[in-house]
């Protein structure tokens, strides 16, 4: 609608400058300038010499209806050949003297100032003069007259116009409208029982259809993320149904209770417990405080947090720096994640075998000496619950999630390698390198 209105003042300015000149002498020379300009056009010379004009019926009309207020006047060789009916304005032009441009005509009204105009054009061996008068006040009631209709006539387009726009806007916003109202009804009927619904993009206009897209795509990993859910909650009350099954089995003996039994399914439901609140903090990128830390020192705390372990397990423990290196990271995250990697190598390796933590320029590595990972079970391994069967140690199955999780929500990128001897997992804290 803007630009409509825009088009409309536009021209209505065009037609006052057109019409409303800045001087009325400016307006009567440009409109004498016309009349010599048709008169040539339509002047034609005989083969014996003799000159015509023929003019348009309107100009001849204007002629013949306003002798005293505008005339024209051809002479070959100083005699008259051609001219307009005889009349106050043909007088003037009869009597114009080289140079003259102005002259007066007397009225009932009073004076008439009549401009004059006069161009030479040269023919075979003839020299014609064209002479042409106009008053002023027939040019400015022209102008009012031809503004005036001018005027109605772009104030009836404009007018026209703008009901054409606002008829266009409303079919088509409404026919816009409608398949986002049927999208909107679809989306607030959306609730975790039917995230598989999605919106159609049918009908709709082209430039909304990408937004439709994209949120049916978010939809889909909404669904993912709750299907995940849900099979976490599963797995996870799975995995604490069977020691709780023991201890009410094993309460229920009442003296006979063995405690040795008791203790050992107690530390697998606190070990499962407190790894699940692990991998909650870990899949919450609000929890993370991120700041400058030295890898080296973070790496060395980890070892050393595990070196009554690794001395339990009669486990060479050892840790190589090449270079010093600062990472933007979640302390806490950072030393749960070497502290997994770590722990998880020591208990994989075998007596008298050797862990390995080494950092180089892209992050670090841990590495054992144990029997390292069935190449079937690679794409398994970072698996909520999942453990190997052949494993001697029990475990929640979650310590690797819990690295995996913390690798994404820090950026890097945590990999399974097989070594010579055992396994080694790496992490890329530089993706680029």
């Amino acid at each position: 609608m803007a630009g409509t209105l825009a088009a409309g003042i536009a021209a209505s300015a065009v037609i006052w400058l057109q019409f409303w000149p800045s001087s009325p002498t400016r307006a009567v020379r440009a409109e004498l300038q016309e009349d010599i300009d048709d008169i040539v056009k339509g002047m034609n010379v005989a083969s014996d010499g003799a000159l015509h004009i023929e003019l348009s019926d309107d100009n001849a009309s204007m002629y013949d209806a306003m002798p005293r207020d505008t005339a024209y006047l051809v002479l070959q060789d100083g005699r008259e050949a051609a001219s307009s009916i005889e009349g106050p304005a043909l007088q003037q032009l009869a009597m114009m003297r080289s140079g003259q441009s102005v002259a007066t005509v007397e009225s009932a009204n009073g004076p008439i100032h009549i401009e004059l105009a006069e161009t030479y054009i040269s023919h075979a061996d003839h020299t014609i003069a064209i002479r042409a008068a106009r008053s002023e006040r027939l040019v400015m009631a022209l102008n009012d007259y031809a503004a005036e209709r001018y005027l109605q006539g772009s104030l009836i387009a404009i007018v026209m116009a703008l009901l054409t726009f606002a008829l266009i806007t409303y079919f088509t916003v409404n026919r816009m409208i409608q398949p986002l109202q049927r999208a909107s009804r679809v989306a607030a009927s959306l609730e975790p029982r039917n995230l598989s619904t999605r919106l159609r993009s049918t009908d709709l206009p082209s430039e909304i259809v990408p937004l439709i897209e994209a949120f049916n795509g978010a939809l889909v990993r909404l669904e993912d993320g709750f299907r995940i859910q849900q099979d976490f909650l599963a797995s996870a009350a799975h995995e604490l149904k069977t020691p709780l099954a023991l201890l009410q089995a094993e309460v229920e003996l009442g003296g006979s209770a063995n405690t040795s039994s008791l203790l050992r399914e107690t530390a697998l439901m606190a070990r499962i417990v407190h790894q699940l609140l692990h991998l909650a903090e870990a899949s919450e990128g609000g929890n993370y405080d991120i700041e400058s830390l030295a890898l080296q020192g973070e790496l060395e705390s980890a070892v050393g947090y595990l070196q009554r372990l690794a001395d339990k397990h009669a486990v060479e423990l050892t840790f190589v720096s090449t270079q010093a290196k600062v990472v933007d990271a979640d302390r806490g995250s950072l030393f749960v994640l070497a502290k997994n990697l770590v722990e998880n190598a020591i208990n994989h390796s075998p007596e008298g075998g050797r862990v390995l933590v080494r950092q180089d320029e892209a992050g670090f590595s841990v590495e054992d000496e144990g029997p390292g990972v069935l190449e079937n079970h690679v794409p398994l391994l970072f698996q909520r619950f999942w453990r190997a069967t052949d494993q001697d140690y029990e475990g929640a199955g979650l310590g690797l999630t819990i690295c995996r999780e913390i690798c994404q929500m820090h950026g890097w990128k945590i990999l399974y390698e097989p070594a010579v001897i055992g396994a080694r997992f790496r992490v890329i804290l530089q993706p680029g390198l």
